[in-house]
């Protein structure tokens, strides 16, 4: 009998989610206003900045990904983290002009790569079902949004070095975390072995509905990507300070730290079709998007940023689920590498873009885009998933349920026992 591949501990996944995210999240929300305000340059110049950061993150998010699938990811990791330390820790000392935007472009490929390798490690661990396991990480996260927005409200007053201290620290913090807890061999050999021999390829029509998910979370994030740059200058033209700016990432933690528990618990007890969180959590986006068309007061503000933060409880841990479920073993670094660039291309584009249209047009208009272009991609996503009876090779919710029943899921196989929460999970306890 094959010796079980030791896990990675989840909790030690969990704590060094929470610590880059609370290290990243006293920098990634002033980045634009740091370059305009502190630096001196134009929107424009800082949209080319944070587009060239955004690239790199897509190279990392795809040297990660293919770093995962074919070697020994573990390294590779702790190389990337070291990277970062470099960045924030040059900032500390010289953080002006062209210093800065280098060493930001520097640490979003680390971050690329850092972040594929732990969201595909987390795929890794087969004691719970991957929804609980990415519900996790993502309410994690945003424990650390939460601590990052609220801190550095206060920091800010006292130095900005030190808002690059503290970044610096963190990632320091996680390093030693990586280098201690992460140690799954060799990224489970079973695993390794059919990368390198090509393993089992992803089926056709999962092929199509995960490049169809990908579309719509790119759409999303274009938009996403205007809230984390240009609508903090719209609401300093309105009125609205800095310090209010940051307190709508503060709601946005603060919701997604309360809500998240309860989605967690719901997906557990009554096992919601996956989809329907997908379709849910994309209409809602629509509706946000199109309220800031309309938003001239702060509490408008508010309300844009609640509806945006529900849809994003419902989306964001739902999509790496998605993909997870339907790519096979040996593609599972590749695909979790796609969302990332899926990510990082809205965040490339989406300054730059917004720019452009704020400039011969009006924010109105980039609102207006944004609602309606998240609107047709929630649209061809449904009419992707409609035409499996056309493509032929996979009935979805037959071929989950009997892979459930089999202990197979995407070519990755799952202990009987704890591989479904829910009823799923009592029906293996009860048959296995």
């Amino acid at each position: 009998m094959e010796k079980q591949v030791k896990e990675l501990p989840l909790i030690w996944l969990l704590i060094g989610n929470l610590v880059e995210s609370t290290g990243m999240s006293f920098i990634w929300p002033l980045t634009t206003i740091y370059m305009h305000d502190y630096l001196g340059k134009s929107l424009t110049v800082a949209g080319v900045v944070l587009f060239i950061g955004s690239m790199a993150m897509i190279a990392g998010n795809y040297t990660g990904g293919y770093l995962y699938d074919h070697k020994d990811a573990r390294h590779y990791l702790l190389l990337a983290l070291t990277l970062s330390l470099f960045a924030t820790g040059f900032l500390v000392f010289e953080s002006g002009w062209p210093y800065y935007p280098l060493m930001i472009i520097l640490n979003n490929f680390a971050i690329g790569v850092s972040g594929t390798i732990v969201n595909s490690l987390a795929t890794t661990i087969k004691r719970y079902d991957s929804r609980y396991v990415f519900n996790l990480m993502y309410f994690m996260a945003n424990v650390g949004v939460v601590l990052g927005t609220l801190g550095v409200g206060f920091v800010i007053n006292i130095s900005v070095r030190l808002i690059f201290i503290i970044n610096f620290v963190m990632f320091a913090v996680f390093f030693v975390i990586a280098s201690l807890f992460y140690k799954v061999p060799k990224n489970d050999k079973h695993h390794l072995k059919q990368a390198k021999q090509g393993g089992m390829k992803t089926r056709r029509y999962a092929v199509y509905i995960i490049t169809a998910v990908l579309i719509a979370y790119f759409v999303i994030q274009l938009g996403y990507a205007q809230w984390q740059s240009n609508l903090s200058v719209y609401m300093e033209k309105l009125g609205i300070s800095l310090s209010k700016y940051s307190l709508l990432w503060t709601i946005n933690g603060v919701i997604i730290v309360c809500l998240q528990p309860i989605i967690s618990w719901i997906d557990e007890h009554y096992n919601v079709d996956i989809f329907k969180k997908v379709y849910l959590g994309i209409g809602l986006f629509v509706v946000a998007y199109s309220s800031l068309i309309v938003a001239h007061a702060y509490w408008m503000f508010i309300m844009s940023m609640v509806i945006v933060t529900v849809g994003e409880v419902c989306l964001f841990p739902a999509i790496p689920t998605v993909v997870d479920k339907l790519s096979s073993a040996s593609e599972k670094g590749k695909y979790q590498g796609q969302i990332g660039i899926a990510a990082s291309l809205g965040h490339a584009i989406g300054p730059l873009f917004g720019g452009v249209v704020i400039e011969h047009y009006s924010y109105g208009i980039l609102f207006t885009l944004m609602a309606l272009g998240v609107f047709m991609s929630e649209g061809w996503l449904i009419l992707c998933r409609r035409l499996k009876a056309k493509i032929g090779d996979w009935d979805e919710s037959k071929n989950w349920r009997v892979n459930y029943q089999n202990g197979h899921v995407g070519g990755q196989n799952h202990d009987r026992k704890w591989g479904w929460h829910g009823p799923g999970r009592r029906y293996f306890k009860k048959n296995r």
